[in-house]
């Protein structure tokens, strides 16, 4: 009986088995080296409050400053006096205007609310600063109306009334949106409109433009700045 023979040394096995060891190793070695990375980011992460990570230095406070300040162009409307106002007839003084509306139902007073607090924030100050109503629906809002309306808010505040197509001239500096919503049916129709609130400096320049809901703080900050 012959005895079956091969070429493949002695031991011929050990290589593979060898190479394949270290592979292993190597792969061990890699995703020991990952989950230690990720682990350290995990732990030294800050704590998850649930709120974005702001700067504080780029936060928007709900102002946007204009620099340099631009000129307005003068107007006249009549007043919650009945008399006709210019808007140059309020230079001299810092000036906060808001374009609104007495049966608005939300937003006009909760802006007319924020210009009392402002008001109250700069104490004596508060004098030295026109606090503007320009309504956008001179149908209703008459000169008696604006007068009584306002005094509920502060009895030193202004109130100016228009025409709409004069108020719409006007509006080109402001960036004024108002749609009136009057199918002559009633009257208690709604008018949608800008609810920003104009800073006008005393040269009547427009400096700054406060989005709805601005803390009166932030207004009242830029108008001791504006009042020296």
């Amino acid at each position: 009986m012959t005895e079956k023979t091969t070429d493949e040394p002695a031991g011929g096995s050990s290589r593979p088995n060898t190479l394949l060891i270290a592979g292993l190793l190597a792969i061990v070695a890699v995703t020991g080296v990952v989950l230690f990375a990720v682990f350290s980011a995990v732990v030294n992460a800050p704590a998850n409050t649930g709120a974005a990570l702001v700067d504080p230095a780029n936060a928007f406070d709900g102002a946007t400053r204009i620099d340099p300040p631009r000129p307005l162009d003068d107007f006249t409307l009549t007043s919650h006096t009945g008399e006709p106002l210019s808007l140059s007839d309020l230079k001299g003084k810092p000036t906060l205007l808001y374009f609104g509306y007495t049966f608005c139902p939300d937003v006009c007073p909760m802006t007319l609310g924020e210009y009392v607090r402002v008001k109250a924030a700069l104490g004596e100050r508060g004098a030295g600063v026109n606090f503007v109503m320009v309504s956008v629906d001179a149908k209703r809002d008459t000169p008696a109306r604006l007068s009584r309306y306002l005094g509920g808010f502060d009895p030193a505040f202004i109130g100016m009334t228009g025409d709409e197509l004069t108020l719409r001239r006007i509006g080109a500096d402001y960036g004024l949106y108002f749609e009136i919503h009057d199918d002559g049916r009633t009257q208690n129709y709604l008018v949608d409109h800008t609810a920003s609130v104009f800073l006008i400096d005393p040269e009547m320049r427009l400096t700054a433009i406060y989005a709805f809901g601005t803390d009166p703080q932030v207004i009242a900050d830029d108008l001791r700045a504006m009042l020296g």
